[in-house]
């Protein structure tokens, strides 16, 4: 019972370290849109339509990252990259009208002249990641990823001490349960590109094993200046009896160079 506990409080440990002191907000595919909250576009040139449906009359079309506020969710829905998608009746200016949920960013992070969106889609029973990086004059770039699990949070950095990149944004998984996945997937914004970078695994079977990997930046506590470093721990329990336990640790120092994270881990894009 003992071990239970502590893997546990290691496990929120690891969790809490990786919110990197931000409000956090988790999101899933299938949660609904707050009434009366503010959102921004997703999509571009995204029809406003009158009714909640797909050969409505179009009242405007919208561009990527206007802000609407939600209303109402509707009883209609259209499968929309792979998932059912309802659409809500919302607010534009002084029009009321009707868009596809799907269509609509689950958050916006905002740097400077930066805005980072994010959205969901589905193939078969994998579900992805699709965010989108918007600029100053509006023109946008898009990178997805693979999820371990649907449940994730989206935090956005500056360049973290890191040369010659601009944003680190870092998709959190929410590890709910043990031997749930909670750990996340970086990506890099840099010379108006948006890559995944590097993926890191934490993960926990109370009284089993623990494994978990970490990025250490420049500007981070215990962060050297032009490195990132790679830490990873694995723990196993073989005999209770005896106390019987093992621990493996390793660290290794990468370097940001030609658009790439090197040298690449084998586990890595």
């Amino acid at each position: 019972m003992f071990k239970s506990n502590q893997n546990i409080v290691v496990l929120l440990l690891l969790v809490s370290y990786n919110v990197f002191a931000q409000n956090i907000r988790y999101h899933s595919p299938y949660n609904d849109l707050e009434s009366e909250a503010s959102y921004y576009l997703f999509g571009n040139d995204v029809k406003f339509r009158k009714l909640p449906n797909t050969t409505s009359d179009v009242l405007n079309l919208l561009k990527i990252g206007t802000q609407v506020q939600v209303l109402e969710k509707m009883k209609e829905t259209l499968d929309y990259n792979g998932i059912q998608s309802p659409f809500y009746k919302v607010k534009y200016k002084d029009q009321i009208g009707y868009i596809l949920g799907g269509l609509i960013s689950l958050e916006k992070k905002e740097s400077g002249n930066s805005k980072f969106l994010f959205t969901y889609k589905k193939t078969h029973d994998d579900y992805y990641i699709l965010i989108r990086h918007i600029n100053k004059t509006s023109n946008y770039i898009e990178a997805s990823a693979k999820l371990k699990t649907n449940t994730i949070s989206f935090e956005l950095y500056d360049d973290k001490g890191i040369q010659d990149i601009n944003h680190v944004v870092f998709i959190n998984y929410m590890g709910e349960a043990c031997g749930v996945e909670s750990g996340g997937i970086y990506f890099f914004q840099f010379h108006q590109k948006l890559k995944n970078v590097f993926e890191i695994s934490q993960i926990s079977d109370a009284g089993v094993f623990s494994f978990s990997e970490e990025l250490i930046f420049p500007k981070d506590k215990n962060g050297i200046s032009d490195k990132i470093i790679y830490k990873s721990e694995s723990h196993s329990y073989v005999d209770d009896m005896t106390n019987w336990e093992e621990t493996n640790i390793v660290s290794r120092h990468l370097s940001w160079k030609d658009g790439e994270i090197l040298p690449k881990l084998e586990s890595n894009p």
